[in-house]
């Protein structure tokens, strides 16, 4: 019925994946924004915290709420307060880094299969273009 509206079929698509996501980050007690920004942080532990907004295309209150519960979590430590301050990664924080490393390449490793690697890699780099120019 729906199968030429973008909408629908994002928002459908978007559902479905996150339920994934959101299954393999619970075994590890996060949710998947919250892997991803740890990730990033391990990633580029030199970065501010805007940046890390602007990497995973969040605003800056749902960042701080992010990294106000991986502090609570102790996976990092933040020191100082408002622009000033700056974040690291624990060593809890990066042990757990290496298991979503591998959570990550597990749930490329499922949709591959389901969809072909072809495939998925067409759709993942149509999306990130269309995400750019619709922005």
């Amino acid at each position: 019925m729906f199968d030429d509206c973008i909408y629908f079929n994002l928002s459908s698509l978007t559902r479905s994946i996150t339920e994934v996501w959101k299954g393999e980050f619970a075994k590890l007690g996060l949710s998947p924004s919250h892997g991803y920004l740890l990730f990033a942080m391990v990633e580029k532990p030199d970065a501010q915290q805007k940046d890390y907004g602007s990497c995973l295309d969040l605003d800056a209150s749902t960042v701080n709420r992010l990294v106000d519960s991986l502090v609570g979590k102790r996976l990092v430590e933040k020191s100082g307060s408002g622009r000033g301050s700056s974040l690291s990664v624990t060593v809890e924080g990066k042990r757990l880094y290496r298991k979503i490393k591998k959570a990550m390449e597990q749930l490329k490793l499922r949709i591959n299969e389901e969809l072909g690697e072809a495939r998925f890699e067409k759709l993942v780099k149509e999306l990130a273009v269309t995400r750019e120019l619709i922005k």
